[in-house]
Formats: C-alpha cells, sequence, structure tokens
C-alpha cells in the first residue's frame, strides 16, 4: 500500500510544476485513478506523457506499493 500523498511526493520529484488529483480506486490504497496536469507535457504525445507519469512511479510499482495507476495527463 501507499498513501495518495506518497504517489504525489513521488510524481512531483519528477515534474515539480504538476498538480496532481488522486482517487483511490478500490479503497486498498493500491488502485489509484492519478490526474496530472504540467506545463512540463507541452509538446508530449498521450503515451509520452503516460510513460513520463509512470517513470515517477516504477519504484512503488516494481516494489509492490502501487499495483495499477489509471493515468490521466493533461497541458495546463
Amino acid at each position: 500500500m501507499i498513501s495518495q500523498n506518497e504517489v504525489i511526493e513521488l510524481i512531483q520529484a519528477d515534474l515539480p510544476d504538476a498538480k496532481v488529483d488522486i482517487l483511490d480506486k478500490t479503497g486498498m490504497s493500491d488502485h489509484f485513478i492519478i490526474r496530472v496536469v504540467s506545463p512540463s507535457f507541452e509538446g508530449f504525445n498521450l503515451l509520452d506523457r503516460h510513460r513520463r507519469v509512470m517513470k515517477s512511479l516504477e519504484s512503488a510499482m516494481r516494489d509492490g506499493r502501487l499495483h495499477a495507476a489509471e493515468i490521466q495527463t493533461a497541458v495546463s
């Protein structure tokens, strides 16, 4: 399990200008819907934006704290 604040910290460590909103999809703190809005996504296609967010979450995915993430991204 991972807290929502920990997820936000992981993402903002790589994307400091990001606004991150999270919804715990199952109530078990391991499946989240994550919306990331960042001006640094400018010029990136949707797949590259998602890859960038998933790279931020890689350590939590690898050690099992985070099982699944539904990613939504936008440029502000």
